[in-house]
């Protein structure tokens, strides 16, 4: 072959590889699910918007079990069906045993917009290119923190990766919300800038997080070992096993097996009177405290209440003991109060703190609520 044919070879390959590198963006990664119109229709929101925006959400997963529908996808939910007009309104909260998807919080809203029918798919890329325009201005007004479809995911914590590969979601648009979308509290619906809300935190380790209904301001604490542990395992809203007839039948309610909301508002309320984390699940702490005689381990074996009190004073006399804290001392604290066995559970709670002004004023000392070492001191003269 001649060498001005090998040139010509040469510029043709080239020429189509850098065709391939032109159209690779629009057909690979950072891509958009769908094509995006040139104009798209919006959403208005109901108040006027200042001129600041709210912070990008942090990527916030789900740590708890609330399967309640939350005030910030419910809003959008009907403003989008009254906007567009298609698709199904689909679901909110769900079940507490299907995989981290923030819909076990309530703060996922599935929008049926099936990429197969020709308006539902129009109305999902004006919705998808109205929200991450401007470097995702709107997903931070509503605090959203990441929309799936057709098999792509785009993140307002990862908005300059565009939209990324993942799978399913052909027949729905997933939305989940970070804590301050979630409650509504964005500029969207408010007017006024939110803070980042970190939202609820884990007491204990690798069990679900405390239900609250406030913001939080602060990241969370280092959660807990756990302190104690039962035969049973951690069972939540959704749930089916034959261990939870024995639950329920100790709630004194139905005994369907069934992890259902009769099962949940019980727990709740259980955990509510021992001072154990409200969860409303039925993790460790709430089956050690149900069930004594099924708990496997504890980190205080063997330790009476004079033992307690002794221990408290060798190596815990230098620090304060008070309200919310979670940690062995608070146990050993809890033994040495003399407190019920159902409510020692190394969570300092109103009934720790009852304990402690109930013998502080025994003791003769100034009833704070607070354990230093003078009431290490006259637990040890008490139990002795």
């Amino acid at each position: 072959m001649k060498r001005p044919i090998l040139h010509a070879v040469f510029v043709a390959i080239v020429a189509a590889c850098m065709f391939v590198t032109a159209l690779s963006p629009a057909q690979g990664a950072g891509a958009a699910p769908v094509t995006f119109p040139k104009s798209p229709k919006g959403l208005k929101a109901p108040v006027t918007l200042p001129a600041s925006i709210d912070p990008a959400s942090p990527y916030a997963p789900q740590v708890s079990c609330s399967p309640v529908d939350m005030p910030g996808p419910t809003k959008l939910r009907e403003l989008v069906m009254k906007t567009y007009g298609v698709g199904g309104r689909g679901n909110i909260s769900r079940g507490c045993t299907q995989g981290i998807s923030e819909h076990s919080e309530g703060r996922a809203w599935d929008w049926m917009v099936n990429v197969k029918n020709a308006k539902e798919k129009a109305a999902a890329a004006d919705f998808l290119a109205w929200l991450t325009a401007d470097k995702g201005e709107n997903a931070r007004r509503l605090g959203i923190m990441y929309v799936i479809y057709n098999k792509k995911i785009w993140g307002i914590y990862r908005q300059t990766d565009g939209w990324r590969a993942n799978s399913g979601h052909t027949g729905h648009m997933h939305i989940s919300f970070g804590w301050a979308g979630a409650r509504a509290k964005t500029s969207f619906w408010t007017g006024k800038v939110a803070g980042i809300d970190f939202g609820p935190c884990v007491r204990f380790k690798g069990q679900p997080a405390v239900l609250t209904s406030s913001a939080r301001s602060t990241p969370c604490y280092t959660p807990t070992p756990l302190l104690k542990t039962s035969k049973q395992p951690t069972l939540q809203y959704g749930a089916s096993n034959v261990a939870l007839k024995k639950v329920q039948k100790a709630l004194s309610i139905s005994q369907t097996g069934r992890f259902d909301a009769a099962t949940w508002q019980a727990i709740k309320a259980y955990q509510g009177r021992h001072d154990l984390p409200v969860t409303g699940a039925m993790d460790q702490p709430t089956w050690t405290s149900l069930f004594l005689d099924e708990n496997e381990s504890t980190v205080v074996e063997g330790y009476t209440w004079l033992s307690s009190a002794r221990h408290g004073l060798k190596y815990y006399y230098k620090g304060t003991l008070s309200g919310s804290r979670t940690d062995k001392p608070v146990l050993v604290l809890q033994i040495a109060l003399k407190m019920p066995r159902k409510d020692r559970n190394g969570y300092f709670g109103k009934l720790t703190k009852a304990a402690v002004i109930a013998m502080q004023k025994e003791a003769g000392l100034k009833q704070t609520g607070k354990v230093s070492k003078a009431e290490w001191e006259a637990l040890v003269k008490l139990r002795s």
